[in-house]
């Protein structure tokens, strides 16, 4: 485990910060989806709000099962990152699932879960020198 430096958790949280999430198929294809519901509760801990998510969720929970790493880019204007993370855990009910759909809420949606991520390495993507630098 990672701990998430501070710039990093600042553009997890943005609302207006673009995230991909990033699995691997059964058959070793990647998986990627825009997601909104996103968001670092603290900086060992990223969750993801389950909302649509059919094919990532069943990835997920076999990337679980292996120990395999998704990944996450996160951007906003120049700057990005990709985080790697391992998937911990999917909560139905509890504090996190609750916050979660207090904000999906706010836009007419509601999560039936949500996958907790423990970060393992973060990069740096931006668009400049310090791009493939790994920063944790």
């Amino acid at each position: 485990m990672v701990a998430l430096p501070a710039d990093v958790m600042k553009i997890l949280n943005d609302p207006r910060a673009s995230k991909i999430l990033g699995t691997k198929t059964p058959d070793g294809h990647v998986h990627m989806i825009h997601v909104g519901s996103l968001m670092a509760p603290d900086p060992n801990t990223i969750v993801v709000g389950a909302i649509l998510m059919k094919r990532s969720s069943s990835n997920m929970e076999n990337m679980k099962k292996s120990r395999e790493l998704v990944s996450l880019l996160v951007t906003k204007e120049m700057t990005s990152y990709e985080i790697r993370a391992e998937v911990k855990d999917y909560l139905t009910s509890g504090a996190i699932v609750d916050r979660m759909n207090l904000e999906l809420k706010k836009i007419g949606l509601s999560a039936r879960g949500v996958w907790v991520l423990e970060p393992k390495e973060v990069w740096n993507q931006s668009a400049s020198y310090e791009a493939g630098k790994k920063i944790a």
